[in-house]
C-alpha cells in the first residue's frame, strides 16, 4: 500500500511539473506571438557602480531568474534610448543640472559619501537610463492601452528628487519626467501614482504639488515632507509595521486613491524596502504580505494602462520579491521564491539527507573496530567530530568533523584562503557547562581562525544550542587600505560565516534542538546575524530597528563607529549605547509560530513607537535635523 502511495505521489509531481513547463511555455509564446501578461523594460546601462547598500544587478537577476526558468523570452524585453537633456531641463532647473558635476552635490544626493568621478558619473548615467526606462513605459502603456497588462521599469522610482534639489540616492524624478513627455506627447489625462516605497515620495509629491491632474499615494513609514498638498494621500504609519497593520491601511485607502484620481493612467512604485531584514527600510513584511500588496494593487488598477517602478529595497536577495509578483502576472501562480540563506541551508539539508543510515552501513562493510572508523556518528556529525567519550555534545567524532568541513565546503573556504595545512582541534567540555573547537592555520597553532564555543540552554521552555563565542578571523590577511575593521576584530572576517552558521543548524537539527541562539555583542554582530536569527523579545526587536533608523544608509563600520562614538543620542540627547539581547533562529514549529505571529507584529510596533533615537548630522543643528531627507537615506 505505501508503495502504491508513493507511486501516485511520484505521478502526481510529475504531471505538476509538466503543468507548470506547459504553463511557461504558454506564456513565453503569448509574450511574443499574442496579447503579453507584462512587458518589460531593461537597459544594462542601469547597473550601478559596486556599494554595500545596494544590488547593482537587481533588473538583472530579475530577468534571470524569468529567463532561465523559462517565464519570458529575453529577446522580448523592451529597451529605452538615450534620455536627452532637453527631457530633463522640461522638468529639472538648469541650474541644479549644472551643479551635478559638483563633486559635493553628487556627494549629497548619493549618500552622503564621497565618490570618484568615475563612479559619480556612472551614478548619473545609470539613472539617466532608468529615468528613459520610465518614459519608454509610460509611452508603450499609453499607446497600447488595449492591451490591458502593466510595463514594468526593472529600475527608476527616483521619488526623492524635486525639481532644484537630489537627495536620497535620487538625481532625477523619473516619474515626473514621464509624465512630462506624456503630456507633451499628446496625453491629457489624469494621473495616480501609488507610492508603496518604505520612504516617502516627497520629491514627487512636491513636483506635483500644484498640478490638480496628478494624485499622489503614499504610505510610508515617517513624513519628510508636511506641506499642504490638496490631492496627496499620505499615511505615515511609524517604524517596525508588520503584515497586519500594512495591508488593512492598504486596503482602507486604496480604493480611496482610485475614486479621488479616478486616473487615466497610474505609476506603481513598489519598493520592496519595505521587507523584514531590509538594512534601510525599517517596516517588517512577509515576503507574502508584499505578494499580497502587489497583487491588490495591480488588480484595482486592472483595465488602465500602468507603469510599475523597482523604486527601494536593498540587499542581495531584494529582486525576489519583484520576480514573484512577475511569475504570479505571467502565471496566475503565486510561488515563494527562497533567499541565498534558505537555498544554502536547503542544500545543507540535502546533503545531510544523503548520508543515509543504509549508505553508511555499505561504507563500513568489511572494517573493523577501528576507533578512527566511521560510524553513524561520525558521518552524520553535520558541524563537529570527537575523538572518544565524552564526545563533543555526546555524538560528534574528530573524524566526523573532518568528513563535514569537506562536504559542507568549509574546508575547501579555508583552502581558497591559503590555509591548506589547518588543524581542527576540539576541547573537552568544560566544568562550568559548554565546549569548544578552535581550527587552527597549521600544526604550530599559534594562528587561530576560529574560536567556537557552545552550550545547551533552555530558552523559553525550548531546548536549543546557544553560541557562546564565535570567532571567525583571516589571520593572515591585513586590512586593505580603505577596509577598516569592525569594533572586536584584530584581522579580517574569515569569509565562511554562512558555512558555519549553516552547519551549527545541521547540528542542532540533528541532535533534537528547536534551534540556535545568540546574544550579540555587538551592534554589527546583531546586523550580520538577523539575515537568519530573529529577537526573541519584541522590544529588542524594536530596539534594533530604532538604531538602525538612527544610522540610516551608513555602512556597517559606519553605523558601529557611531555608536561607539556616542553619536547617536535620545530624544533627551542622551547617548544610546547598544544593549546585548538574545536572538534566535527557530527550527521548532512552536518557536517559528510565535515570531512570526501578528501578536509578535504589534508588539514590535507598539514598543517601536517609544523609541526614537537619532543621529544628526554634524553639519545641521540638532533641532533642524528632523525637517526632512537626511544625507544618506535611499529610496
Amino acid at each position: 500500500m505505501s508503495e502504491h502511495f508513493a507511486v501516485s505521489r511520484s505521478l502526481m509531481r510529475l504531471a505538476s511539473a509538466a503543468a507548470r513547463a506547459a504553463r511557461r511555455e504558454m506564456s513565453r509564446m503569448q509574450a511574443k506571438w499574442g496579447l503579453p501578461r507584462v512587458r518589460l523594460v531593461y537597459h544594462p546601462a542601469y547597473r550601478l557602480p559596486e556599494d554595500p547598500l545596494v544590488d547593482n544587478r537587481r533588473g538583472e537577476r530579475i530577468l534571470e531568474y524569468l529567463a532561465l526558468r523559462r517565464w519570458i523570452d529575453l529577446g522580448t524585453v523592451l529597451r529605452p534610448e538615450r534620455l536627452r537633456v532637453g527631457d530633463l531641463l522640461r522638468v529639472h532647473g538648469a541650474d541644479y543640472l549644472s551643479r551635478l558635476d559638483d563633486p559635493k552635490e553628487l556627494e549629497r544626493v548619493f549618500g552622503g559619501r564621497p565618490h570618484t568621478t568615475e563612479v559619480a558619473t556612472r551614478l548619473l548615467e545609470a539613472q539617466r537610463w532608468a529615468t528613459s526606462g520610465t518614459v519608454l513605459a509610460t509611452s508603450i502603456a499609453l499607446r497600447y492601452p488595449w492591451i490591458r497588462s502593466p510595463v514594468y521599469n526593472l529600475g527608476g522610482g527616483y521619488h526623492h528628487a524635486r525639481r532644484d534639489q537630489g537627495t536620497g540616492f535620487c538625481a532625477f524624478n523619473d516619474v515626473a519626467v514621464a509624465v512630462d513627455r506624456a503630456r507633451a506627447d499628446g496625453f491629457s489625462g489624469k494621473v495616480l501614482i501609488v507610492d508603496l516605497d518604505a520612504h516617502q515620495g516627497d520629491g514627487t509629491r512636491s513636483m506635483f504639488a500644484d498640478d490638480e491632474r496628478v494624485t499622489t499615494f503614499s504610505i510610508h513609514g515617517e513624513a519628510w515632507d508636511r506641506t499642504p498638498v490638496a490631492r496627496a494621500i499620505d499615511v505615515a504609519l511609524g517604524p517596525a509595521v508588520g503584515d497586519e497593520t500594512y495591508l488593512r491601511t492598504l486596503e482602507a485607502h486604496l480604493d480611496e486613491a482610485f475614486v479621488r484620481a479616478d486616473p487615466a493612467l497610474v505609476f506603481f512604485l513598489a519598493g520592496t524596502d519595505v521587507a523584514i531584514g531590509d538594512p534601510l527600510g525599517g517596516f517588517r513584511l512577509s515576503a507574502q504580505a508584499i505578494a499580497t500588496r502587489d497583487q491588490m494593487v495591480l488588480e484595482r488598477a486592472k483595465g488602465t494602462p500602468t507603469v510599475v517602478l523597482l523604486a527601494g529595497g536593498y540587499g542581495p536577495d531584494t529582486w525576489r520579491y519583484t520576480a514573484r509578483t512577475l511569475v504570479w502576472l505571467l502565471s496566475g501562480e503565486d510561488r515563494p521564491i527562497l533567499s541565498s540563506d534558505e537555498k544554502s541551508l536547503a542544500s545543507f539539508r540535502r546533503i545531510r539527507t544523503s548520508l543515509s543510515s543504509s549508505s553508511l552501513s555499505n561504507a563500513m562493510e568489511g572494517q573493523g573496530g577501528d576507533e578512527l572508523a566511521l560510524t553513524d556518528a561520525d558521518i552524520y556529525a553535520d558541524l563537529m567530530g570527537k575523538d572518544a567519550d565524552p564526545r563533543f555534545l555526546s555524538f560528534y567524532s574528530g573524524y566526523g568533523l573532518e568528513v563535514a568541513f569537506e562536504r559542507y565546503g568549509l574546508a575547501e573556504h579555508l583552502r581558497s584562503r591559503g590555509y591548506h595545512d589547518f588543524e581542527i582541534s576540539p576541547e573537552p567540555p568544560r566544568r562550568g557547562g559548554g565546549q569548544g573547537l578552535r581550527v587552527y592555520a597549521n600544526a604550530t597553532k599559534h594562528d587561530i581562525l576560529i574560536e567556537l564555543l557552545v552550550d545547551e540552554v533552555l530558552v523559553d521552555g525550548a531546548r536549543m544550542l546557544s553560541i557562546e563565542w564565535l570567532l571567525l578571523q583571516d589571520a593572515w590577511r591585513k586590512p586593505p587600505p580603505g577596509e577598516p575593521l569592525l569594533p572586536g576584530q584584530k584581522h579580517p572576517g574569515l569569509g565562511c560565516l554562512a558555512i558555519v552558521i549553516g552547519m551549527l543548524v545541521m547540528a542542532a537539527e540533528r541532535l533534537g534542538y528547536e534551534g540556535l541562539t545568540v546574544v550579540p555583542s555587538h551592534y554589527h554582530v546583531a546586523a550580520q546575524a538577523r539575515r537568519l536569527f530573529a529577537f526573541l523579545d519584541p522590544t529588542d526587536e524594536a530596539f534594533f530597528l530604532a538604531l538602525s533608523r538612527a544610522t540610516h544608509g551608513r555602512t556597517l563600520f559606519e553605523a558601529s563607529k557611531a555608536l561607539a562614538a556616542g553619536e547617536v543620542v535620545d530624544d533627551k540627547g542622551v547617548a544610546v549605547s547598544w544593549k546585548p539581547s538574545r536572538m534566535v533562529l527557530a527550527t521548532g514549529e512552536n518557536l517559528k509560530a510565535r515570531l512570526a505571529s501578528a501578536a509578535y507584529a504589534r508588539a514590535v510596533e507598539a514598543a517601536a513607537r517609544e523609541l526614537r533615537p537619532s543621529r544628526p548630522p554634524p553639519e545641521v543643528p540638532r533641532a533642524a535635523a528632523s525637517s526632512g531627507p537626511r544625507d544618506g537615506e535611499h529610496g
